[in-house]
């Protein structure tokens, strides 16, 4: 079945305009302000709210509520925390206290609306309130609890129709406040939305102060509303206005004058060089060895075979998944990247997020031993000490530059003259137990300038909590606001200066370009505003992303992050590409992806870590060789006997291949895995990092497993050639043109006013036909030219609007003017 589905991330100049003239020159005209239509009227009233056993609920003032939460253990808990949508999913943020009678408590202030919640036990077991009857599923297998505030959360019982001249106010939304709903457009004009309950009206306008009346765009729909949205041109002041509303004979107002402040640094801004951006994650200690010299000991052959061991594994009772393969290390090295900036400009990249390379004991470096200098072991061996014992970490004026640390500044300047930007991995949840402050707690109790640093639960016998219950991972105390301790705020933020502006002159040029967040949901949102602005202080430009795995509208409203790494991208496409009996079909993957961009403002859209894999997961080939597998579940080898550890065959890679075309086609900024261009698999940790493949270094052990696959590399080149090649596909506007669920195809329009682009993905192992004369966007009649993937095509472009898609691949053509 073929599907016209014009689901834009904003409108193109060409149909705003289109659209405008379609408008009522009567509604047009009028100015009438402010408007003298009735008031909309809510149904139900707005002190309403849905009984929860263990939840008592008492509305504290209009729109808001106290609800105290309660719950009872199944066994004796040491802590007791509330998580959910209010606070971010703060782990540890928002603690109960156990009563005399068993039971934890808390009381917490909520405004209307939908809040989501689970209890977390003892810092790292999640569970849904087991006497709350009313759940949605998680996203993870299991369930969130559900707790329904005010009118707005109770328009379940409320049935729509259009045309029936019923218009449910309680239902209407716009906060200016809300980037979601007002926000700066890439091309400089701003985007209003409003929304309202699902096929409730039939048509919206916008009524400005002064200026006629002008018709809103139907954009979309969820299960429960429907959103409607305008670009308007930015006055560079303040706008001042409201939303009328047509169904049937009525035609209502909406209560509410809105003012919104256009001001140029009053509306979400990200950098624009992200938007171009073409990231490249790289974990240094396994992507080159420079400097052998540096090198821990022992340290394993590169070459080596991944599942043999040397001869100092394999000891008292170690096996290779218990604990060896974990304690490895091979010696990458800033040499060794410094050594390969070529090799990334060659391949496209013009950004590297670089996991944890502060001093740590581990490989992966999430346990620093300190932030304040770079591993010795990717610069010059034995410098750490030295450093420490000088300097006091309370005192940023005593810190040190290790030979080390200067060696990173040189190849940070050698990368951005390539330019190429580096942001860093920002672990501020959590320490290793090498860390100084630590340390110092653990020997001197009590007694330490650092007691207050750490969530120490017991002093005698010393118990304190660890990230996800790991003891080598101590977690700073925290409260709603962020850290306990001032202190730990204090020390973050100087770091923070410390990287981004080395020789604090007040000129970021010689520092990081930003800032990839470690699990930043375990840190009270308070604290991230602040961080926020501390870091566009130092240097307006930078660039801040979050480690969030699923929808993160809170955390993109311009006041915590410029983006967040874009797993749920990764999983709506792998249900479509891969997966068989989780499939979804082309136009159900577009709503998803439709209901994103509709959920975050552009600015941050446009930014989106757009990844397939990572560090945290299995390699993209492997995940094709594992449909119907949930994202990141049961794809460790040491966990799931049933996963195929295996290299994957030809078909994998090619699916791999067409993934790695969509990222670079879509909006938001694509991300490559180091390796994934050269063919490398595996399983989740630790088979997913392993050492670099490198053709100079060949042959591998196994090079029938372990050798460059230049089939892999050249299209991965290619394709980021192509994004690099045209502005449309970095910072165009986005607008599905189809969507043939039959033939598995989606077909979409990339366009700036100076060029537009049209993507067809054909998922299907078969070639596709389509005939798009008869779709109604403004272009296809014009003439058109292949840029990429015309190969095999049985239409050429002659055959134009008539397109053909060889399968499992991709074809891009552009717009001749």
């Amino acid at each position: 079945m073929l599907f016209a589905a014009p689901l834009r991330l904003f409108l193109p100049s060409v149909v705003a305009a289109s659209c405008l003239a379609a408008a009522s020159h009567q509604d047009a005209t009028s100015r009438s302000w402010p408007p003298r239509e009735p008031t909309i009227q809510s149904s139900l009233p707005r002190n309403q709210f849905a009984s929860v056993p263990s939840v008592d609920i008492r509305e504290s003032s209009v729109g808001r509520f106290d609800c105290t939460f309660a719950y009872q253990p199944v066994k004796p808990a040491r802590s007791v925390c509330l998580a959910g949508s209010f606070n971010s999913w703060n782990m540890s943020g928002t603690p109960l206290s156990r009563g005399d009678d068993g039971v934890w408590r808390v009381k917490v202030t909520l405004p209307a609306g939908a809040q989501l919640y689970k209890f977390v036990v003892d810092g790292d077991q999640w569970t849904a309130d087991p006497r709350n009857p009313f759940t949605e599923l998680d996203g993870h297998g299991g369930k969130n609890s559900v707790l329904r505030l005010g009118a707005e959360a109770n328009l379940g019982s409320v049935r729509a129709k259009r045309g029936d001249g019923k218009v449910e106010g309680a239902a209407i939304l716009h906060d200016p406040e809300r980037a979601s709903f007002a926000q700066r457009l890439p091309s400089g004009s701003v985007l209003l939305r409003v929304r309202t309950l699902r096929d409730d009206v039939e048509g919206c306008e916008l009524a400005m102060q002064g200026k006629p009346r002008q018709p809103m765009r139907d954009s979309g729909a969820d299960e429960a509303f429907s959103w409607w949205e305008i670009e308007v041109a930015d006055s560079g002041s303040t706008l001042t206005y409201t939303f009328l509303f047509s169904d049937g004979a009525k035609r209502l107002k909406d209560e509410r004058i809105y003012s919104l402040n256009t001001a140029p640094d009053a509306l979400f801004r990200t950098p624009a060089w992200a938007k171009d951006a073409i990231w490249y994650q790289i974990m240094l200690e396994r992507f080159r060895d420079g400097d052998p010299l540096n090198n821990p000991d022992p340290c394993r052959p590169w070459t080596g075979e991944w599942y043999g061991l040397s001869p100092w594994e394999g000891q008292n009772g170690a096996t290779f998944f218990k604990w060896d393969v974990f304690s490895r290390r091979y010696g990458g090295d800033l040499a060794g990247l410094r050594e390969k900036l070529g090799y990334l400009k060659q391949l496209g990249i013009n950004a590297i997020y670089l996991n944890p390379v502060f001093q740590a004991p581990s490989h992966h470096k999430y346990n620093a031993t300190n932030f304040l200098h770079i591993d010795e072991h990717f610069g010059t061996k034995g410098d750490y000490a030295k450093a420490e014992a000088a300097e006091d970490l309370l005192d940023p004026r005593s810190w040190q530059w290790t030979p080390t640390d200067k060696l990173f500044l040189e190849v940070l300047r050698e990368s951005k003259r390539l330019g190429i930007r580096v942001i860093l991995d920002g672990v501020f949840n959590h320490v290793g137990t090498s860390h100084p402050a630590f340390r110092d707690l653990k020997e001197k109790g009590e007694r330490s300038r650092f007691k207050d640093w750490f969530s120490v639960r017991s002093w005698e016998p010393f118990e304190y909590d660890g990230w996800a219950g790991f003891g080598e991972l101590p977690v700073f105390r925290k409260n709603e606001r962020g850290f306990s301790c001032d202190a730990v705020k204090e020390h973050v933020f100087a770091v923070t200066r410390r990287w981004m502006d080395p020789n604090g002159d007040g000129d970021p040029s010689d520092g990081i370009d930003g800032w990839r967040l470690d699990v930043p949901n375990e840190v009270a949102m308070p604290f991230w505003h602040e961080w926020r602005d501390l870091v566009k202080s130092i240097n307006p430009d930078a660039y801040i992303v979050g480690e969030i795995w699923k929808r993160a509208d809170d955390w993109l409203d311009g006041r915590s992050f410029d983006a967040v790494m874009n797993y749920p991208f990764a999983e709506t496409m792998l249900q479509w590409m891969r997966d068989k009996e989780r499939k979804i079909s082309a136009s159900e993957m577009d709503r998803r992806l439709a209901e994103l961009r509709r959920a975050y403002p552009a600015e941050a859209t446009y930014v989106l870590q757009n990844l397939v894999d990572s560090h945290d997961t299995d390699r993209i080939v492997s995940k094709f060789l594992h449909p119907d597998c949930e994202y990141d579940k049961g794809n460790r080898e040491q966990e799931n006997p049933n996963y195929n550890g295996k290299k994957p065959g030809p078909e994998e890679y090619r699916r791999a291949r067409l993934l790695a075309l969509v990222q670079m086609v879509y909006v938001g900024a694509p991300m490559v895995y180091y390796g994934d261009e050269v063919g490398m698999w595996g399983a989740d940790d630790p088979t997913n990092r392993k050492p670099m493949l490198w053709e100079d270094l060949q042959p591998y052990e196994q090079p029938e497993e372990n050798t460059v696959d230049h089939e892999q590399f050249d299209w991965y080149r290619r394709v980021i050639a192509l994004r690099n090649a045209h502005p449309a596909l970095r910072t165009g506007s986005f607008e599905t043109v189809t969507t043939d669920d039959a033939q598995d195809v989606w077909v979409f329009m990339r366009s700036l006013p100076a060029e537009c682009l049209l993507v067809a993905i054909n998922a299907s192992p078969r070639e596709a036909r389509l005939d798009l004369s008869s779709l109604p966007v403004a272009g296809l009649g014009a003439t058109w030219k292949t840029v990429f993937g015309g190969e095999g095509a049985s239409l050429s472009d002659d055959a134009f609007p008539r397109i053909s898609v060889p399968p499992l691949s991709g074809r891009v053509w552009v717009l001749q003017r």
